[in-house]
This record gives C-alpha cells, structure tokens and sequence, in this order.
C-alpha cells in the first residue's frame, strides 16, 4: 500500500515521502496515529503543493536539532553521583529517564528519553557514552562520568551476624 508520511518515521522515511508498506502496518499503525496517510489521487496532488512548506518545516527542525548537538557537544560529559558497593557496582542502574532529567537540570537542555541509548546499563562506576539520536540525520554522543557517592560495604559476614544477634 502507498502511504503519505506525515511525520518521520524510523525507518521508513521523513515527512512528505511517498512510500510502500504493508496494508497491515498502513491501517493499524501509521494511518491510526497520524504518521501518514492514503496516497489517493487527491492526497498526491495535495503532496506536490505542500511538497515546499514540508521541506522548510523539516530544514527548520534540523537546523534546531544542529544546535542542540553543538550544545550538547560543548557540555563535553556530565557527571552524576550513586550509591555504590566497595566492587563498584551501584545498586539500581541509572536509566536514560535519569540521564534526561540530570542533562536537562544541568544545562537546560531538553531531550526525550526514547532518543537516548546506551552501548551498556549504567550499573556500575565508571565513564560511558551515550548516543542521543535527534532526527535521523543529526545524532551526538556525550560521556557520562558516574561516581560514588557513598561507598557501602559489601560484606556477607557482616549480614550473617546481624541475623543471627
């Protein structure tokens, strides 16, 4: 089925292609919310009037997107502090949820957490890098240094004694 893509859609396209889906996928998910719609003969022509509207709207988010990854990029890493174990593991892992609220609080930036992904869970102390994907031409990494915050001991001794008192 050929589909108008109102949206960009990973994967698929950017806003204003005409692709080919499966009926399925076209009916029950891209058509429902508003990603596309049918490529009838009058939506086409409509197509190749907005054709030019829809290409200024797309430069002007990428040109939003550029400046904030250079943003980003001059933030150079961002550093968050945990509870951790005398190994270094921390107890609970630091979610991208996390890392959006720490980038946003500390520069003022704004990033959706479903942009953000992770080579590996944040579970221990260390450095990392996290990709932040802001449109599907513009994507920009940034460190995160996590330290301890408070180290506890992790003795198995210790627990065993204060069960047993």
């Amino acid at each position: 089925m050929q589909v108008i893509l109102k949206k960009e859609v990973q994967n698929i396209g950017e806003a204003g292609d005409l692709v080919n889906v499966k009926d399925g996928y076209a009916r029950n998910y891209l058509i429902p919310k508003n990603f596309a719609e049918a490529a009838t003969e009058g939506a086409l022509k409509n197509r190749e009037q907005n054709i030019a509207r829809i290409k200024a709207k797309q430069e002007k988010l990428h040109q939003e997107a550029m400046a904030k990854a250079e943003q980003i990029e001059k933030l150079g890493s961002i550093e968050l502090t945990a509870k951790a174990g005398e190994s270094g593991k921390l107890f609970g892992t630091i979610t991208t949820k996390k890392l959006c609220e720490e980038l946003k609080e500390k520069s003022g930036i704004e990033v959706d957490r479903k942009t953000v992904s992770l080579n590996s869970p944040i579970n221990k102390v260390g450095e990392f890098t996290m990709l932040i994907k802001l449109t599907s031409k513009v994507k920009t990494e940034l460190k995160v240094v996590v330290t301890a915050s408070e180290i506890v001991k992790e003795s198995i001794e210790e627990t065993v004694e204060e069960t047993e008192a």
